[in-house]
């Protein structure tokens, strides 16, 4: 078993947006091992909003290569089509909406450290930046660059280990996956049906062309066994 924290960067958040910079991290024993980051070039003009948030311009990226040709693509796709991994990110149901656009599909299950920060943490307030101070978390003289890649996936990892000071990964990993147990889809006029709980997979297909609610979107991806749904 593989336990993976991730998180992402994008050119923007509308249908044709896609990743441009990634950075992973393997958890084990506790510690942070295998980092991983890269930028890449969404083919796509990076939107002002999103510059805005991680400064990254389509300058920088232009002569990158494309997400899907390089290593990350094999090795996330490896990793996160296996039900026996854990992948951890904050609010990770919106990075994996956009990895899932790239035609890599999530069959782990979450440890979500904002939904967890929320129900163990009791905190109303969820921006990485806020956690990592209010928790205490980092180093002064090694604060991470917040909304990028590596700064935000490397204060996901101490956020973890804090939350683990609580529950076992086993326990983080009910609480964050028990909302999306709980997300149900009208399966005609009358009747909503939770989507766990639809034994005819091919039944959810059809909600993949249109839902933009990311985690709607997991909890089809998660509990679908269809292997082209995107």
């Amino acid at each position: 078993m593989k336990i993976l924290i991730l998180d992402t960067e994008m050119s923007g958040s509308s249908k044709e947006d896609r990743i441009i910079s990634i950075a992973t991290g393997e958890f084990d024993s506790g510690k942070l091992t295998n980092i991983k980051s890269g930028l890449f070039n969404p083919k796509v003009p990076i939107k002002q909003g999103a510059f805005w948030v991680h400064k990254i311009s389509n300058e920088k990226v232009a002569n990158k290569p494309t997400f899907k040709s390089t290593e990350f693509y094999p090795y996330l796709n490896k990793i996160l089509s296996n039900p026996e991994n854990i992948v951890v990110g904050h609010a990770i149901c919106n990075d994996l909406f956009m990895i899932a656009r790239e035609g890599i599909q999530c069959k782990c299950r979450l440890i979500d450290t904002q939904h967890c920060s929320v129900v163990i943490l009791k905190k109303t307030k969820t921006s990485l930046n806020f956690l990592a101070k209010e928790c205490n978390l980092l180093d002064e003289n090694k604060e991470p660059k917040f909304h990028t890649a590596e700064g935000d996936m490397t204060v996901t990892y101490h956020l973890l280990n804090e939350l683990l000071k609580y529950h076992d990964l086993r326990k983080l990993v009910d609480i964050s996956m028990e909302e999306y147990y709980d997300i149900s889809i009208s399966i005609d006029r009358k009747r909503k049906q939770k989507v766990h709980l639809i034994a005819e997979k091919e039944k959810l297909l059809p909600y993949f062309r249109t839902v933009k609610d990311p985690k709607l979107f997991f909890a089809l991806m998660y509990f679908s066994g269809n292997s082209k749904i995107v």
